[in-house]
């Protein structure tokens, strides 16, 4: 795979995106920072595959940052958990954890880790979002990933493989043109 030195992100629906910030605003009275507010509003999250980032020791990969009505989406319990701490809950990694965007005090717009293997400790990431995701990098989906089952049959059984397609190896590439297929990365910029 092409790795590149930034983040690409396979964004959501951002129609109406701007409304269900003021709502959500509204409901929790919060404010979220500009730099957070311009990412909803061109981008609304998205997922992020086979990205990761590594800021102030931690590291670890990127599986997407939440939308508003979205197919990831931070669920009102964890919204509710974090607000009145003064996070909000933007991404999460393959393995459980959050990534929280700071919402007041001096810490207003800086980014937090939090684990939850260690009682949901929380680890400074960056001092605001486009500072976060300067650490984060991507790799392109590989057009491979993107082929028919049929067009990766015949490819095997040109390259005289065809004895290793079986129902189990079928499966995992329907498996994986459901999750890349229509995929379309693009690159963050904020």
């Amino acid at each position: 795979m092409e790795r590149v030195e930034s983040m690409l992100i396979a964004k959501f629906q951002t129609c109406g995106v701007a409304s269900k910030i003021a709502a959500l605003e509204g409901q929790y009275g919060i404010e979220f920072p500009k730099p957070y507010r311009e990412f909803l509003l061109r981008y609304n999250g998205g997922y992020t595959p086979k990205t990761s980032f590594r800021a102030k020791g931690i590291s670890s990969d990127l599986r997407g940052f939440y939308g508003l009505g979205a197919a990831l989406s931070a669920d009102r319990e964890a919204i509710s958990r974090w607000v009145p701490q003064g996070l909000f809950p933007m991404a999460c990694d393959s393995f459980g954890n959050t990534i929280l965007l700071s919402l007041s005090g001096a810490k207003a717009g800086s980014v937090f880790f939090s684990d939850h293997e260690r009682g949901e400790a929380l680890s400074p990431l960056a001092d605001d979002l486009p500072a976060f995701l300067r650490t984060c990098k991507s790799e392109k989906i590989p057009e491979a990933a993107r082929r028919s089952i049929e067009e990766r049959k015949a490819a095997l059984i040109q390259n005289g493989r065809g004895h290793v397609i079986t129902p189990a190896l079928i499966e995992m590439w329907q498996k994986e043109l459901e999750k890349y297929g229509s995929m379309q990365q693009e690159e963050v910029l904020l």
